[in-house]
């Protein structure tokens, strides 16, 4: 054998152990792909699908699901895979690969809904790449079983435009009562108008239809993605009458239901722009039978008041809220044990507000939007800080000081205007009774009796006129 042959046998043993070691270096890198398929834990008709890789350098986790539905089970199964080609096309293309700068994906679903007529699968999609935290992105599907068919929103409603408003204008409503999402009022309208592309991401359950909305739709970025529920029965006349049915929409298990959800409608407004309004408000409650007292007067003459409770109050009668809000009152935040703001600690004054906030959810189930300092004692931080409208009035009696009826009816029916707001006290009697001649009075007098919100609502309605 010449020594040149030699040469090129050695040369070609060398190439193929690099080679060997090149290929099982890539093997380690980017791993090798399992593939299983188990029973879903909680439907016994659908399996799941799961493909890994524990590569050095590239992992991932990828979960569809199998419903031995044809149409459906095709498109499960193309979402999945063609994200996951996406992300290994992405990770074959990277020169920067290495212990810290690893290619991770984790592709879960969760199925949200599955009944006879429809399915909701919820996909989350989790990506690093290069060590970098990447997408986080979430995908619903609605499958119509009878239909043979994937839902968008427009399949849902019978009108399109009729419904998209109404679907709007319920949710804007809804959610601007949480403070933190009506910071930014602008980009909460701009998010819940009546375009199809702001409600793609629903799902259709037993009794309510879920909305998703991403991160920055409609809060900035930092809120996260925010879900809406509302009741399948106030959609009645806007939803086809498939996606109603009791027994075809049935889950076989139980559903959680969001925490901000919508089961009733706000009673409407019913006030006249042309009609002269007051607004009439108690501090200091509640208290069962002085604010009682006040409640039946305002029932008996269609009227209502915002009530500013204190949280110290609020936690020795809290069924007082519900009897409060059942006749169309509004409740307000008065802090906790009426401390004068402003010689108190930034913090400490804060907490007063925060701690009373957390008090009223806990025994009304709902979030207030206005704020009345005790004394009317604020500033600019404080009025920041607490987020909400601050509220103060424009006629006090002083029924603290002056404990007599007949004076301080006498006091707000000669004070009084069209356009105000009156201060009176829910918690002592001389108080009550007057409040029951006040409103009465008014009544007579052709006013109608608003909460606060109302009262705002009809200055704008009235300004909307001018203009």
């Amino acid at each position: 054998m010449s020594i040149k042959w030699k040469v090129s046998l050695v040369l070609c043993g060398l190439a193929m152990i690099i080679g060997i070691a090149a290929f099982y270096h890539n093997q380690q890198a980017s791993g090798t792909e399992k593939k299983k398929v188990e029973p879903d834990a909680s439907y016994k008709e659908v399996e799941i699908v799961t493909l890994v890789n524990d590569g050095r350098y590239l992992r991932y986790a990828v979960n569809y699901p199998v419903f031995h539905q044809k149409k459906l089970d095709q498109e499960m199964k193309r979402f999945a895979e063609t994200a996951l080609d996406k992300f290994k096309t992405s990770f074959s293309e990277a020169s920067d690969v290495d212990e810290d700068h690893r290619y991770e994906l984790n592709i879960d679903y969760e199925i949200t809904h599955y009944a006879k007529q429809t399915a909701a699968i919820k996909f989350n999609t989790y990506e690093w790449k290069g060590g970098v935290k990447g997408a986080h992105e979430t995908k619903i599907f609605n499958f119509d079983f009878k239909k043979q068919q994937f839902l968008s929103i427009d399949d849902l409603f019978l009108s399109k435009k009729k419904s998209l408003q109404k679907l709007s204008q319920m949710t804007f409503e809804e959610l601007k009562k949480d403070r933190s999402l009506a910071e930014n009022e602008h980009l909460l309208k701009q998010g819940t108008s009546p375009e199809a592309e702001h409600y793609q991401y629903f799902a259709i359950k037993d009794r309510f239809i879920e909305f998703y909305f991403p991160a920055g739709q409609i809060a900035p970025d930092k809120k996260g993605p925010q879900v809406l529920a509302i009741k399948k029965t106030l959609l009645k006349g806007m939803l086809k009458p498939e996606y109603i049915n009791k027994e075809k929409n049935k889950n076989e298990k139980k559903e959680p239901i969001a925490k901000r959800k919508i089961v009733k409608l706000p009673k409407q407004g019913g006030f006249n722009p042309n009609q002269k309004a007051i607004a009439l408000t108690f501090d200091d409650g509640p208290n069962p039978s002085t604010t009682s007292k006040i409640l039946t007067a305002l029932k008996e003459n269609k009227g209502h008041a915002t009530f500013f409770v204190l949280g110290s109050r609020v936690q020795y009668y809290p069924d007082m809220l519900g009897e409060i809000r059942k006749g169309g009152n509004e409740i307000g935040n008065h802090s906790y044990n009426h401390p004068l703001l402003t010689r108190l600690p930034l913090k400490q004054a804060i907490k007063q507000v925060e701690d009373t906030q957390q008090i009223i959810e806990k025994a009304g189930g709902f979030t207030p939007t206005h704020f009345r300092p005790p004394y009317g004692g604020t500033n600019g931080q404080i009025n920041s800080a607490v987020n909400m409208k601050v509220t103060l009035w424009d006629v006090d009696p002083e029924d603290w000081k002056y404990r007599n009826s007949q004076y301080v009816a006498n006091y707000i029916l000669t004070h009084a205007s069209s356009g105000e707001t009156v201060l009176m006290h829910d918690i002592y009697d001389t108080s009550a009774n007057a409040a029951v001649t006040i409103i009465k009075e008014l009544t007579k007098q052709g006013y109608q009796l608003l909460t606060v919100s109302e009262l705002e609502q009809w200055k704008e309605a009235r300004a909307k006129k001018v203009n």
